[in-house]
């Protein structure tokens, strides 16, 4: 990387830190941001895979910001994604050198350069992680980095020492894990312009590099036992541990290998069209065109070493996406997007080429300055998203737990969502500004035992503490097997699992659920409702997702009238999350027609599965009416 780059890449990296700091979220936030927002402040160990270079500098960071720690962590991304930026100016400039060489152009490096620096800076997924704390900006930069500087190490003049790029591969594996899918593209790379580093010498001297920042991962074990969250005390005499602090565990956790089940859960089919979806979202048809051209201006131009280290990168990368079926999967095509906005600048510059090739040389640099056009998208691409991408108005988690917390709830109340996300800024209270300390918050998954399997299970289990426990949010479904009581808010406190009526029976329906009574209310009169409770007990586990029905016949067996279908335990306790065991209330609403004739009418419920529409069993009479 060249002296003459470093004030414009500077310049860009502060343009972008004013303007992705102006636009941060001004403090708690949800979710992973919501969990750096302590971490970092108190040197603590989130989730896997433990980030301890972004911890180590997020520590020292939050120095300057005792007073709002939550701003300081968000403010840390819009910094890291600052030099994102000018890092990519840097790398996009070495490598418009090796394309304008080939082209034989004496100018035009910095203008090409900045134009897709601007591209880069206004993407909506570098802008949106630099509002919040994260480590994928921070990542971005280092991916910039160790790509802009193994084209500095491949130069035939002047090239860096080989140490470098060693030490900023092995520190961005101290950070984010994929950088290792960078290696064998700097591999190939290498091997094409300096095979000379490959002798064994050079190589025994440069592995230390790559391998001594790996050191900082003591980080993990260090500090684990100083980071309470990791051990949340249910009882007096029961305290989960979420992290095993041995030699296994540490690898387990330092590797992810929690998250191993994510790869393959989502179809293929599904993840491409995902990917195809992102890319034309930030890029839109018209930039994938020149996307395209760009790669083919660094094959057609024989720059195969530059073609073959950002096509290798970019495939890995991708394939990576494609198997990994994480929930924020979108977040890790910020180096796809990064690699993709080189390739633009090369079909940018190579437009160039082509228009000049058609008129004549003295119109290049017209032609080149009229490339600011390329600026219409990124400006396009911002005025869509600004309204996401403004978070300064971003109060959602703040305001949510003022309100639960305000509520009457005792000083030991287990607090339950079904989203861990949610439950994040609850431990931002606690450990950063010391409030209800002696509270919990639960959620499914918390530990990966069955007691924690789901949100039924998950009540189970807080339940059994005895302990007072409470939903922080409506979860529509949850009263078809809880008794509920509202608190204050959106708060309610479960009082316990549904009891079988007094009166109830057991009558067999299917291997997985047993009919135990019903209960009626409204007068059995043409255009009349009648209220019906229908009560069942789960004997298994059911397999698939179950929605029941209601139907009044009349002898023949001809429907007359039937209740609106639907799915017993709604989207947070559907049928299979139901256990031996428990007893679940099924509730209709039944209108009876204006003209029902009078006689006698039995009442048929039962379920079915809604994706084929076919019944588990036989309907069930489960009463006989007459109306008058």
């Amino acid at each position: 990387m060249r002296k003459r780059h470093l004030v414009p890449a500077l310049i860009f990296s502060l343009i972008a830190f004013v303007i992705y700091a102006v636009t941060a979220a001004p403090d708690l936030l949800y979710g992973d941001a919501g969990e750096f927002q302590f971490t970092l402040p108190l040197a603590g160990v989130g989730h896997p895979t433990g980030y301890p270079f972004y911890h180590l500098l997020g520590w020292g960071w939050e120095r300057f910001f005792g007073g709002n720690p939550a701003w300081g962590a968000n403010l840390l991304s819009a910094l890291w994604g600052a030099v994102a930026a000018g890092v990519f100016y840097l790398f996009s400039a070495e490598a418009f050198t090796r394309l304008m060489a080939r082209l034989k152009w004496s100018t035009g490096i910095g203008w090409l350069a900045g134009l897709s620096t601007m591209v880069f800076a206004a993407n909506s997924t570098l802008w949106m992680l630099g509002t919040q704390a994260e480590v994928y900006t921070l990542h971005a930069a280092f991916v910039a980095a160790i790509l802009g500087a193994a084209l500095a190490v491949g130069r035939k003049d002047h090239p860096w020492p080989i140490w470098s790029l060693a030490l900023l591969f092995g520190l961005g594996m101290t950070h984010h894990l994929t950088t290792i899918l960078l290696a064998p593209a700097l591999i190939i790379f290498l091997w094409m312009e300096r095979p000379d580093l490959f002798r064994f010498k050079i190589i025994l001297r440069t592995l230390p590099w790559v391998v001594a920042p790996l050191v900082l991962y003591a980080y993990i074990p260090l500090r684990a036992p100083a980071s309470p969250w990791l051990y949340p005390q249910l009882t007096p005499t029961h305290t989960l541990s979420l992290f095993e602090n041995t030699l296994i565990g540490n690898l387990r956790f330092i590797l992810g290998l929690g998250f191993s089940s994510e790869f393959g859960a989502v179809p293929i089919g599904q993840q491409l069209h995902q990917a195809a979806q992102l890319y034309l979202l930030h890029f839109t048809w018209i930039g994938l065109g020149i996307i395209l051209l760009g790669v083919l201006a660094l094959a057609f131009e024989g720059e195969w070493a530059l073609l073959g280290l950002t096509s290798l990168s970019f495939l890995l990368f991708q394939l990576f996406n494609l198997l990994y079926g994480i929930g924020d999967i979108a977040t890790y095509y910020l180096p796809l997007y990064l690699i993709a906005t080189l390739w633009l600048g090369m079909g940018l510059a190579y437009l160039v080429e082509w228009l000049t090739r058609m008129t004549t040389p003295a119109w290049r640099k017209g032609w080149l300055f009229g490339s600011i056009l390329i600026l219409i998208l990124p400006g396009f691409l911002v005025q869509r998203d600004f309204a996401q991408l403004d978070r300064r108005q971003d109060r959602d988690a703040r305001t949510q737990w003022e309100d639960i917390l305000s509520q009457p709830l005792p000083e030991d109340a287990l607090l339950v969502s079904n989203d861990r996300d949610e439950m994040v800024p609850l431990i931002y209270l606690q450990q950063i500004e010391g409030r209800a300390p002696h509270m919990l918050g639960l959620f499914p998954l918390l530990a990966p035992t069955s007691d924690w399997e789901d949100l039924n299970m998950t009540l189970k289990t807080a339940l059994a503490t005895g302990r007072p426990v409470f939903l922080i949010k409506p979860m529509p479904g949850v009263e078809a097997l809880y008794r509920l009581a509202p608190v204050g808010g959106q708060v309610q406190q479960v009082i316990g699992p549904l009891l079988a009526p007094p009166d109830s029976f057991e009558a067999p329906y299917t291997q997985d659920l047993r009919w135990l009574g019903i209960q009626s209310t409204g007068e059995v009169a043409p255009g009349e409702t009648l209220s019906v409770v229908l009560y069942w007990r789960a004997t298994n586990r059911p397999q698939s997702v179950w929605h029941s029905f209601l139907h009044l016949v009349d002898n023949a067996g001809e429907k007359v009238a039937q209740a609106e279908d639907h799915r017993p335990g709604g989207l947070y306790l559907p049928s299979p999350l139901w256990r031996p065991g428990d007893v679940i209330v099924d509730r209709f609403e039944l209108s009876l027609p204006p003209d029902l004739p009078s006689g006698q009418y039995r009442l048929l419920a039962g379920f079915y599965r809604p994706e084929t529409e076919t019944r588990i069993a036989e309907p069930l009479p489960v009463a006989v009416i007459r109306a008058p």
